[in-house]
């Protein structure tokens, strides 16, 4: 191969990594950086230096693995925000905790922490007399609350099971996942006008 070609190849990866730093969000991140490694690869067989195709060879895996964990979380955030999510595939980014009947998972003005969908059994917004069982997510308006509090508490009607993402998790998710970010924002809107219209029926009952 001429030795124009060569440095072709080597201006056009160079160009790609710097069309890394350009990128907003990973996956275009992670296929470009690919597109990258690919040519970088080349470069070193044809250009003989080896220290940048072992580099490139190394990375090329890691990134192909990377995009495949990009494109899972991706529908497993899908699955996580529609009316019966698939907990089975979310437990491996979360973690589980049992609470017996009666319990308390969180107070009113408790500090949000935590994203919470329930495994097993069912839970009570007490302030708003709303039931969440099996599959449903509860805790989430909290966690972008000016003050980083919750707005109700939440009590286990019986033996419950929860498993839970923190607060920073869900923070990063909702930066680097356009498609969570519009899912959640979907989902608080929609707990915020049910807890909206909740509080309008209590005042015209009470005049």
């Amino acid at each position: 191969m001429s030795l124009e070609i060569v440095d072709l190849i080597g201006f056009a990866a160079s160009a790609l990594v710097f069309l890394t730093f350009c990128m907003q969000t990973l996956l275009p991140l992670r296929i470009i950086a690919i597109a990258s490694n690919v040519l970088f690869i080349a470069y070193g067989i044809f250009a003989g230096l080896v220290p940048i195709l072992i580099l490139h060879a190394v990375l090329l895996p890691v990134n192909i693995w990377r995009t495949v964990q990009q494109v899972q979380m991706r529908h497993r955030i899908r699955r996580m925000f529609k009316k019966a999510p698939d907990t089975d595939m979310l437990l491996p980014f979360m973690k589980a905790i049992n609470f017996a009947a009666g319990s308390v998972i969180f107070r009113c003005c408790d500090p949000a922490d935590r994203l919470f969908v329930v495994l097993e059994g069912e839970v009570l917004v007490e302030e708003f007399e709303r039931t969440i069982g099996k599959g449903e997510i509860f805790g989430e308006i909290g966690l972008f609350s000016a003050e980083g509090q919750r707005n109700a508490t939440v009590r286990a009607v019986g033996p419950v099971s929860v498993a839970w993402i923190d607060r920073a998790t869900v923070i990063k998710l909702f930066a680097d996942q356009p498609d969570f970010a519009i899912a959640l924002t979907r989902l608080i809107t929609a707990r915020l006008s049910e807890n909206q219209h909740t509080l309008t029926a209590r005042l015209a009952s009470a005049t």
